[in-house]
């Protein structure tokens, strides 16, 4: 297993670009909970907080693709380096404001333009990846080594961004995500001989990603995967609280993680003979099951079990997405891509938290289970009746294109 992590970490320029982007997209797991924080500490309002925490996450969602697509068409560093600048500014043009006590629309701007510019620094290592990587295999290894940087980021993200605006300042997580952000562009953009090439645009390679009915059914998957997690994170703290142990809601919150985290080194250290659309369908059915057992769960031990079990599919079900997305975009709209399956899971998971919420309040975190596990399940249902849709030998780009060729020649 480890000798599949060793092969990619050897491809020339690999492990530096690899641990750059990580360092880069720091602020994609503790800027939401960073402006979170420092709006409710510096005003003492969480419903201000909370709001303006909204306006930064759904600009972000919406615009992650857009400047996914500007990448595909005009090269990485070129539409990323002028993003970053104008990010970094918009996060001291938001804590400028708050402070002063400006007029309170220009905080609701400033967060927007901070989240519209934070862009998917995801898709773009993975990008790097398909470009580097000879084979497959390497690809779904390579995949799976950014799904666990990313359990890494959100799993330690969270307690030090939290921990810094709570005993330091409340604007210290926020200046931390600056910091991780300006020299990890700097460190990951400067790196020219692992960007990917910019590639002529074709016949054909000219329309939207979503209009690939398999690329579609993977994005409507994502965003009720997204529903999932967010409705169970909401749920973990409810449930904790109810059992009387809110302290211990993290460790819940953990041990899901955790599975997610190993699932993930296990999947990228197997050699697959399956092709990653069955994988994807497997995957979304195993979730679906294991959400669904969490109505059994009674005390703190079996939440935290099941969560792990629940753990356990979750990263392959991400790295599989992604390995499906790759295989059936237009390489020339990868990026984009790839793009659609973090936006998915951001709209998914701020539903997720607001159905979760509702229920729980009127009728406690059990019932909540509900959201998750309906979800999850209609998840593995639209996969399932959609598989052919993601077979790469049907929908692809290439696919498509040598059909076309075809019925021209003939």
């Amino acid at each position: 297993m480890l000798r599949n992590y060793l092969e990619i970490f050897a491809l020339p320029g690999a492990l530096k670009f690899s641990l750059a982007g990580l360092l880069a997209r720091l602020p994609i797991a503790v800027l939401g909970l960073g402006i979170l924080l420092f709006i409710q500490g510096t005003t003492g309002s969480y419903a201000i907080a909370g709001v303006v925490t909204a306006a930064f996450m759904v600009v972000q969602a919406i615009t992650n693709p857009l400047i996914a697509r500007l990448v595909d068409n005009f090269g990485q560093a070129r539409v990323m380096a002028p993003v970053v600048v104008v990010h970094i500014l918009s996060l001291t043009s938001l804590l400028v404001t708050v402070y002063a006590d400006w007029w309170t629309a220009l905080v609701f701007v400033f967060a927007g333009l901070s989240g519209g510019t934070v862009g998917s620094l995801g898709s773009l290592v993975r990008a790097r990846w398909n470009a580097a990587v000879r084979t497959p295999r390497q690809l779904d290894t390579a995949f799976s080594w950014e799904a666990v940087a990313d359990e890494i980021l959100f799993v330690s993200g969270p307690v030090l961004v939290t921990t810094l605006a709570t005993a330091v300042l409340p604007p210290a997580g926020i200046l931390a995500s600056m910091t991780a952000t300006i020299i990890g562009s700097l460190l990951f953009y400067t790196q020219k001989a692992t960007e990917p090439p910019i590639m002529r645009a074709v016949e054909g390679d000219k329309g939207k990603v979503l209009t690939n009915l398999g690329i579609f059914v993977v994005v409507v998957a994502q965003v009720l995967l997204g529903i999932n997690f967010g409705a169970i994170d909401v749920i973990a703290v409810a449930f904790a609280e109810e059992q009387g142990h809110k302290a211990l809601a993290g460790v819940l919150l953990s041990t899901f993680a955790a599975g997610s985290l190993a699932a993930g080194v296990v999947y990228g250290g197997v050699t697959w003979k399956s092709q990653a659309h069955h994988r994807f369908a497997v995957m979304m059915g195993g979730l679906a099951a294991a959400t669904w057992l969490l109505l059994l769960a009674t005390d703190m031990i079996r939440f935290g079990v099941i969560m792990f079990f629940i753990g356990l599919t979750i990263a392959p079900s991400l790295i599989s997405a992604s390995s499906v997305v790759k295989n059936l975009a237009p390489p020339r709209r990868l990026t984009e891509a790839l793009a659609w399956i973090s936006t998915s899971l951001g709209f998914g998971v701020a539903i997720g938290s607001a159905l979760a919420g509702i229920i729980i309040e009127a009728a406690g975190a059990r019932t909540a289970v509900l959201v998750p596990s309906v979800s999850s399940t209609l998840a593995a249902l639209v996969v399932a009746l959609f598989i052919r849709s993601m077979d790469p030998s049907r929908r692809s780009y290439d696919a498509r294109a040598n059909r076309t060729v075809v019925d021209t020649e003939g």
